[in-house]
């Protein structure tokens, strides 16, 4: 088990894949730099996910992305022969392969909404929310996410996301420079169930 604080890279873009972690507690996002050397953010996962399995899963492939804490977090680390003897022995890879296929089609989904709504912004926030598996304390819940990172993931920009921000109200949910900091779920919730948005 390994413990991380938010902002620390778990598993980094290249490296090869020598073992898979298991997400105890927390959220973390995977990002891939491009060949254009844009960072482009793939998905938030949390509390339950398993992440880095790809490469672990396959010998001589190095990671495809990389994993960052985006809250503290802890994980199990699986090494990688012990991942693939636990999921050949079980049967598993035609269910692993699914769920990569079922989370890269939720990624999609995310980025392929349209427009930048506040509607959609705020469910984004829940859902990564939702990830942490937290609640928000009197002081609110930060998050080691930033503007333009919500932009990449929902394929909009730094400053439609800033603008909804605003919208939304600091009360709610407020945009530090390398974070955002969520005061309000109910009203998060109210303004995601918003359909005049």
């Amino acid at each position: 088990m390994r413990s991380h604080r938010a902002g620390e890279v778990l598993l980094r873009q290249g490296d090869p894949g020598t073992h898979a972690l298991a997400l105890i507690r927390g959220a973390v996002k995977v990002t891939r730099v491009e060949r254009d050397g844009r960072v482009r953010v793939l998905a938030f996962r949390g509390t339950g996910d398993v992440v880095g399995e790809a490469a672990a899963a396959h010998s001589g492939v190095a990671r495809l992305a990389t994993v960052e804490s985006v809250s503290a977090c802890t994980v199990a680390v699986v090494e990688k022969d012990r991942f693939t003897k636990f999921v050949d022995g079980n049967g598993l890879w035609p269910a692993l392969h699914e769920h990569a296929q079922i989370r890269l089609a939720e990624s999609d989904s995310a980025r392929s909404g349209y427009g930048g709504s506040c509607r959609r912004l705020a469910g984004a926030l829940l859902a990564l929310v939702a990830a942490v598996g937290e609640t928000v304390s009197p002081g609110g819940l930060e998050l080691a996410v930033t503007r333009a990172e919500l932009a990449q993931y929902l394929g909009v920009s730094r400053n439609t996301v800033s603008s909804r921000l605003g919208e939304i109200g600091a009360s709610i949910v407020a945009g530090q420079r390398k974070s955002i900091v969520i005061h309000d779920i109910d009203g998060l919730r109210a303004v995601a169930a918003d359909t005049d948005d």
